[in-house]
């Protein structure tokens, strides 16, 4: 068996891991979640300082390391998880919360079929 056929991408359960654990589509959220962040912050510094060029290299280095740090915090909360479990729990704390709608039954008791 040679190497390319043992990893088929069209057999795979889920996105393989690509950097710090961390699958492309996270890798894509955290990246454009810092360029939101950071970039205006370190343009509008830039420009009260007088140079606004500046503003895009800090930017892109601070865009950088939010990356990788990020990764390595998710990489710890995705230690010894099921495929899933960070989304499973996000998800679950935001409607803990009521700023989301849960799908699941978030409330313990007895149940009753209803009927007498």
């Amino acid at each position: 068996m040679t190497q390319s056929e043992v990893l088929v991408t069209e057999r795979l359960n889920e996105e393989p891991a690509i950097f710090k654990g961390c699958s492309l589509s996270e890798l894509t959220v955290m990246t454009v979640g810092a360029v939101v962040i950071w970039l205006p912050i370190c343009l509008i510094v830039a420009g009260l300082l007088g140079s606004v060029t500046m503003g895009f290299g800090v930017g892109g280095i601070m865009v950088v390391l939010s990356v990788i740090v990020t990764s390595s915090i998710f990489r710890r909360v995705k230690a010894n998880r099921p495929h899933g479990y960070y989304q499973l729990a996000l998800h679950l704390w935001l409607a803990r919360r009521h700023l989301i709608k849960s799908p699941f039954v978030m409330r313990s008791g007895v149940w009753d079929l209803g009927r007498t």
